[in-house]
């Protein structure tokens, strides 16, 4: 019997808070080191190339980042959706013609990759090189980058489809782990230019670790000339054209809020803005990233059933938040601790901001689990619509209360933005697809918001200090939400009672 064949076994059909939990925790270890891993080689890179290296890997980083978004026409997702719903329902023989598929999907997305690559390789070196258009050559070196990258990408989209999650952590940790022991030799051999070969490196290996457990599974087969599989994946891609028009539109986003405080402000403001940015936004996201990687396989196998959809969301939201309240109130309280600890004094201006934006963090919890049916069941224009919305009503809110209320009104955009995402997938998705939040459910989610609340108020008035005051109020505050998860947790979970027990 193949491995294929002996996929419906006790750990990828549990569905219990056990599972949850216990994913969680190894996905949060994982997204820790993989953090660990790149923070030691920024440290590494300025050290043997200084800044003019993390400045080129940052660019080239980008670049290989803005064609892959370009090119995979949401293959990742449509991946994971459809073998998750084949785990489901359907058979061996399925299975293996679908991961053909989206194999044989991704294989044109790679030669479409490669082909604009080389083609517009001027104009990118003109956008990313400051108006330079000389260092196309060095551009085109990124086409392996890419190609390694949309592949990995599919392999890693089939393993969570057909729940191998245990393998998909193992892989991640493996690949953190080999970045610094592959770049390191490059940078020691060749300086400057041994930047593209370690990123060459990397992704190579990125591609071998998930192709030595896939292929286990399902051998590699492509069809890229069968006129019965181009029919069936034509429609695949123009369902993941939207995918690309929205990741469009946030990259917009993301150019016009430094365009509006341009207006104003210096530079410098631009950079205190990214830092908050980074401090409730992208390191908060790797925790949502930790949750989603067995969320969605999940939720893709019971979409179509309203019932075990919903109660599917329900356990993720219970969890996210019991997980994550605690925590951002933690970071709420030692905000200005964790400032200097990241950057200089003189970023202890976004401490307003990071702290008011905290209830983006919390929002998110209670927004993504719902906001994942819509890529679950494949409505990829009402996804692109949501979306498209959202960026013109953020920006918007940016536009505004910047101007009123300088980096802090930024912070308060993002927890507004967040909030008006709760609101509108919940009231979209509920009229659509019967979508609800139990009562339990936002008893919790209440509990915790009131004592986040309290903790944020605490640490504003307190402002950009540490004073005793603050720790006397915010202590206990957090000792009471932590005390309710592990309770609630515990109730629901034998995972926490073993752990307890030892």
């Amino acid at each position: 019997m193949s491995k294929l064949d002996n996929l419906h076994n006790p750990e990828t059909q549990d569905t219990s808070y056990d599972h949850v939990l216990r994913y969680t925790s190894v996905f949060g270890g994982v997204q820790g080191l993989k953090m660990a891993m790149a923070v030691l080689r920024n440290k590494v890179t300025s050290v043997l190339l200084s800044s003019v290296g993390m400045g080129l890997m940052s660019v080239y980083s980008s670049i290989s980042e803005f064609i892959v978004s370009s090119c995979n026409f949401g293959l990742p997702l449509n991946a994971t959706r459809i073998t998750g719903e084949l785990f489901e329902e359907g058979t061996a023989e399925q299975i293996r013609h679908s991961v053909n598929l989206m194999r044989t999907c991704t294989a044109w997305s790679a030669v479409l990759a490669t082909l604009l690559c080389t083609l517009f390789s001027p104009l990118l070196s003109y956008m990313f090189f400051d108006h330079d258009w000389r260092h196309f050559p060095e551009v085109m070196l990124l086409i392996p980058v890419v190609v390694c990258y949309l592949v990995a990408e599919c392999e890693c989209s089939i393993l969570k489809g057909l729940r191998q999650i245990r393998t998909v952590a193992v892989i991640e940790s493996v690949t953190a782990v080999l970045t610094i022991f592959l770049t390191i030799p490059f940078y020691l051999a060749w300086g400057i230019k041994g930047v593209v070969m370690g990123l060459i490196a990397c992704g190579l290996a990125s591609v071998v670790a998930h192709f030595y457990f896939s292929l286990q599974l399902v051998q590699y087969r492509i069809m890229p000339f069968n006129k019965s599989v181009l029919h069936e994946g034509i429609p695949i891609i123009r369902k993941g054209i939207p995918y690309v028009l929205a990741g469009i539109a946030n990259s917009l986003v993301a150019m016009a809020i430094p365009a509006i405080m341009l207006q104003t402000e210096s530079l410098e403001q631009v950079g205190f803005y990214r830092a908050g940015y980074a401090l409730m936004v992208g390191y908060t996201g790797m925790a949502f990233v930790a949750l989603e990687a067995d969320y969605f396989p999940r939720l893709s196998s019971v979409c179509h059933d309203r019932d075990r959809m919903n109660a599917t969301m329900n356990q993720q939201i219970d969890v996210c938040v019991m997980l994550l309240t605690p925590i951002l109130i933690l970071i709420v309280l030692f905000m200005p601790w964790i400032i200097l600890l990241l950057h200089t004094e003189e970023f202890l201006v976004v401490n307003g901001m990071a702290t008011i934006a905290v209830f983006y963090a919390f929002f998110r919890c209670i927004y993504l689990p719902a906001g994942y049916i819509t890529l679950a069941k494949g409505d990829s224009l009402l996804f692109f619509c949501m979306e498209v919305l959202f960026d013109v009503i953020f920006v918007a809110m940016v536009w505004v209360l910047y101007r009123a209320f300088g980096l802090t009104g930024i912070g308060i955009a993002l927890s507004l933005g967040a909030l008006y995402d709760v609101v509108c997938a919940l009231t979209v998705y509920g009229f659509k697809y019967g979508c609800r939040v139990r009562r339990s459910t936002w008893r919790l989610c209440l509990i915790q918001f009131t004592l986040l609340c309290l903790a944020a108020c605490c640490a504003y008035v307190a402002g950009s200090s540490i004073t005793l005051n603050r720790l006397a109020i915010g202590i206990p505050i957090f000792t009471l939400s932590l005390a309710f998860s592990l309770q609630m947790l515990s109730d629901k979970s034998k995972f926490l009672k073993r752990i307890f027990k030892r």
